[in-house]
């Protein structure tokens, strides 16, 4: 398995080099500033830059997946909510429709299809609020289920074939995924005096060691042909 990061780090850093260089540098300063200067609005920049130059990266490698350019796009403008507003059922919301344009690309169905998982959202959203729930843990359970559905059709892409450098890609973004997300609740559950506050320092700072080398991966996980595949592949049709 070490063998196979290095070598799909040894490739990424011979046909992206500035890309490696750019998401290296900026994983780095955060990690290293979140330990010597804990709550810099700097590095909160930084970590926004790295999120955006995700979709950036996605754009101009793989302009044909257009599904994997939205969802990174629908992860960003979830993040811009979350982290500049008060609106956190919004932000999670928006991460629902994200997740769900992943669950699409992945499992292979239409673009149409993102409406109807909106409005099923929606609709569970509010049938959740109706009985009483609270709207945070009612759209943070939709969102719980889409990703942990996500999570096992990238599990089950990576198994079918691991020398698919997208499919791996797929598979280890979105178990860092997980990982950020179990970090995400286990802090919520300690501002709220659910769980102790003694986890907090450590549950926060690895909220983006996970989150920033998810999305890098993701933005890697395209479930469409490679071009000079596609090229050749219709060559000898």
């Amino acid at each position: 398995m070490l063998k196979t990061w290095w070598d799909d780090l040894d490739n990424a850093t011979r046909r992206d080099a500035h890309w490696v260089i750019a998401w290296a540098t900026i994983y780095v300063s955060f990690i290293i500033l979140d330990i010597l200067i804990p709550n810099w609005p700097g590095t909160a920049l930084i970590k926004y830059l790295g999120i955006f130059l995700c979709i950036v990266y996605a754009y101009g490698k793989y302009p044909s997946d257009l599904m994997l350019v939205l969802a990174l796009f629908f992860t960003f403008l979830a993040d811009t909510i979350l982290v500049w507003t008060p609106w956190t059922v919004a932000g999670v919301y928006i991460f629902c429709f994200a997740q769900f344009m992943h669950f699409l690309r992945l499992s292979g169905a239409r673009m149409a299809h993102i409406f109807t998982c909106a409005a099923i959202v929606s609709m569970a959203f509010a049938a959740a609020i109706i009985q009483g729930l609270h709207p945070i843990y009612a759209i943070g359970s939709i969102y719980a289920l889409i990703l942990c559905c996500n999570a096992y059709t990238a599990t089950k892409r990576y198994l079918k074939n691991r020398q698919d450098f997208h499919a791996r890609c797929t598979f280890y973004g979105f178990c860092a995924y997980v990982c950020c997300d179990l970090c995400v609740t286990l802090r919520y559950f300690a501002l709220h005096g659910i769980l102790s506050t003694s986890i907090l320092p450590a549950v926060s700072y690895l909220v983006w060691v996970f989150y920033f080398p998810s999305q890098v991966l993701i933005a890697n996980s395209t479930t469409l042909p490679e071009p000079a595949k596609r090229a050749k592949s219709l060559r000898n049709n």
